[in-house]
């Protein structure tokens, strides 16, 4: 049979003997290239109920459990002919006998019917899943609900709220809402926790002004004594009535520094903004020497340009302390937020007897890394998967890969509890905005 290079590699992909890295561009076919492995695994005799099909939603999972049902559905009756062309258009190539062929009609039935059945889900639904097997060795409620996105929202609005009222935590809703607005709150909380490794413990003050390369203590005003020696005004006074009678550009800059009133940060915005090259130069945001004003209001400038360029290098010189602080001071804020926000939200579920999303993750990854308890569970889940397919490889988080590469590492880690059978892993996904061809299959460390 004669296909194109894009179908062939695609028909190599869903080769079920091989594991396989797949990188394609969106509308490439991957998500049919996944279910066609997956037939071909059912084709080759894997168990439905040892396939585990990973996906980043809801809605993928139901579009590819639909995608596979109805192809298998379809197969049951198909005459003879008509199966065979398709077995052969997905790969299965060689003859099949009487007996392959039944056995192809019968794998909707399996796939319904098998205790187990097969396991196409969300990498939440499946970490729901884990704990609940393992919930005393996860140590979780046996009984634990997962929380709804729309009741985590109003959970998080509702610590807010009562966070604003409480003498103690007030000031941090306070200074934190200086950089947000009102509906900010929701987005900010919701990253706090998907991020919750970062604060827990929160940074110290002095340990962010260390990362930053601050000096201890350094402010906005240190900063602004580094720029503003005290003569500026006095300068800008005198450059007003020379750049006013100079070029459009000129004028339009005397405009600027006029509204300079002393030194504080819209005095240092305008500063930049005037005397320092754009983001899109090929110096960005150093100084403008030699290139302003234009040519003729420097000469009309005389002695005043010395001047003015040495405030356009303390200017630049300041710029990366400046960004530094005012990372810092958002910083600050952020992490004495998240020190006061996160326990009272934890202390909030454990009452509701509620886990997240980043929960059901972190709490399976948890599980199985912990030295007590990992070997045993791991060789547990072991004896139940044979063939691991990861969709939407390029939306999956570091802690879900670390799930998923624990499972995986049990595949070659020694015997494992299936020393007999055949383990394979797939996984697919976008590796970048540029268009990507399908890619043969290749082995590959399973890494995002």
């Amino acid at each position: 049979m004669m296909r194109d290079d894009a179908t062939e590699a695609q028909v190599r992909a869903a080769s079920p003997r091989a594991s396989t890295w797949l990188a394609a561009n969106a509308g490439s076919g991957k998500t049919r290239v996944l279910t066609d492995r997956v037939a071909r695994l059912l084709l080759e005799g894997a168990q439905p109920q040892r396939i585990l099909c990973l996906t980043y939603t809801k809605a993928a999972a139901a579009e590819m459990q639909n995608r596979l049902f109805l192809r298998l559905g379809a197969w049951a009756m198909l005459p003879d002919q008509e199966l065979r062309k398709q077995l052969a258009d997905l790969g299965q190539e060689a003859r099949l006998a009487d007996t392959e062929l039944r056995r192809a009609r019968t794998l909707f039935a399996r796939a319904i019917e098998t205790p187990g059945g097969l396991k196409i889900q969300t990498i939440h639904s499946f970490c729901a899943s884990i704990l609940r097997r393992f919930p005393l060795e996860a140590q979780v409620s046996p009984g634990f609900s997962e929380m709804e996105d729309r009741a985590g929202a109003l959970m998080r609005a509702d610590i807010v709220r009562a966070m604003a009222n409480t003498p103690q935590a007030a000031p941090a809703v306070r200074d934190l809402a200086g950089y947000l607005a009102d509906q900010d709150f929701d987005k900010i909380t919701a990253s706090i926790i998907a991020q919750r490794d970062a604060f827990e413990p929160p940074l110290h003050p002095n340990d962010i002004d260390t990362l930053l390369g601050l000096p201890g203590g350094c402010t906005m005003e240190t900063v602004y004594q580094r720029v503003f020696l005290g003569t500026e005004l006095a300068l800008i006074a005198q450059l007003l009535p020379v750049l006013r009678a100079g070029s459009k550009n000129d004028v339009s800059a005397a405009e600027k520094l006029a509204q300079i009133t002393g030194p504080n940060g819209a005095a240092l915005d305008i500063l930049e903004n005037v005397l320092l090259l754009g983001a899109t130069a090929k110096e960005p945001f150093t100084a403008k020497i030699g290139s302003f004003p234009t040519k003729s209001t420097q000469a009309a400038l005389g002695a005043l340009q010395n001047q003015l360029e040495d405030l356009m290098r303390r200017v630049e010189d300041a710029r990366d302390m400046r960004l530094a602080v005012q990372a810092a001071q958002r910083s600050k804020a952020l992490h004495q937020f998240a020190a006061a926000f996160l326990p009272r939200y934890e202390a909030r579920k454990q009452q509701l007897g509620w886990l997240d999303f980043d929960d059901l993750i972190r709490k399976a990854r948890d599980l199985l890394t912990d030295p007590s308890v990992a070997e045993w569970v791991l060789y547990r889940l072991d004896g139940g998967i044979d063939h691991i397919l990861v969709d939407e490889a390029q939306d999956t988080s570091p802690t879900q890969w670390k799930v998923i590469e624990l499972l995986a590492q049990e595949f070659t880690a020694g015997a494992g509890a299936r020393a007999d059978a055949p383990r394979t892993i797939f996984v697919v996904g976008i590796k970048s905005n540029r268009s990507i061809p399908f890619r043969a299959p290749i082995r590959a460390p399973l890494t995002p």
